[in-house]
Formats: structure tokens, C-alpha cells, sequence
């Protein structure tokens, strides 16, 4: 499965540290909010079983490399070297949101937004462990390698 395949390796430079909010980013001086949050706060008041669904997912996408959690104001953001995914916890379904190179046609995909030539933003809605089948978990991957 593709999901298999390693990330590709480069000689990247040192992540650039935002002097306020201490985060690192791959570019010095790039832009973003240094409202950070607490992860627990993304799942305050919400239906008990999306803080294990989370956790299942990001154990998979371990499995593919490195990847951080970084939870910002409105999001949990996925990230390898680069930003690759994000999560929006609602009120009983995580909206999961990854980059791809090519636009997915696919009835689970909710919403597609053309971010250049090459690059497509999809969002998924997950309500459960079973929602993280092989066609989401190989997206995702395909994300983590065009991003890592």
C-alpha cells in the first residue's frame, strides 16, 4: 500500500523559532496566529469518544514518520516538515482536512478548495475509528509525503 512508502528525505534547513509564541515553521518570518491552545480544549463539551478517535489517527499517521500536533486557536494542525492536515473537532464528528497534488473525486469528501495548480485542500468528516479506512489513512499519507 502506499501508505508504506517512507517520506522523501531532504536537506532542509533549520525550522525558524516565532520569538512570541516559540513554534517552529519551516520559513523564516512565516506568517501565523500564536494563539495556541491546550489540546484537551478542542474536545471540551464534545462527544467523549472524539479525543480516541483523534489519538487512533495520529497513531496511524506515526506510523508514516515523524508528526506533530500543534493546536492552535481553531484547528489541530498536522504537521511533518510542513503543514500537511488539520482537525476541527465539532460538536460529535472530527472534520479532517489534508493537502493533495491532484483533486480527490470521492462521495466522503465534503469539501474541495483548489489552493494552486497542483495543490487541492479536501476535508472528510469522521465519526468514527471505522471512518480511518485504507482510503483516508493512503490520503493522508500521500499528504504527509507531498509535505514532508
Amino acid at each position: 500500500m502506499s501508505r508504506d512508502i517512507p517520506p522523501k528525505k531532504s536537506a532542509a534547513a533549520p525550522p525558524w523559532e516565532c520569538p512570541k509564541c516559540r513554534r517552529r515553521f519551516p520559513k523564516p518570518r512565516q506568517w501565523h496566529s500564536c494563539e495556541a491552545r491546550a489540546l484537551d480544549e478542542h474536545f471540551r463539551g464534545r462527544d467523549p469518544e472524539l479525543p480516541g478517535i483523534f489519538d487512533e489517527l495520529v497513531r496511524r499517521l506515526r506510523k508514516l514518520g515523524p508528526v506533530g500536533v500543534d493546536p492552535v486557536k481553531t484547528s489541530i494542525n498536522l504537521t511533518a516538515r510542513h503543514h500537511f492536515g488539520a482537525v476541527t473537532v465539532r460538536g460529535n464528528f472530527l472534520r479532517l482536512w489534508f493537502l493533495s497534488d491532484r483533486r480527490i473525486e470521492d462521495r466522503r469528501i465534503v469539501h474541495i478548495e483548489r489552493l494552486g495548480p497542483e495543490k487541492f485542500g479536501h476535508s472528510v468528516l469522521i465519526e468514527s475509528v471505522a471512518d480511518l479506512d485504507d482510503v483516508v489513512m493512503d490520503w493522508l499519507a500521500a499528504a504527509y509525503r507531498l509535505r514532508s
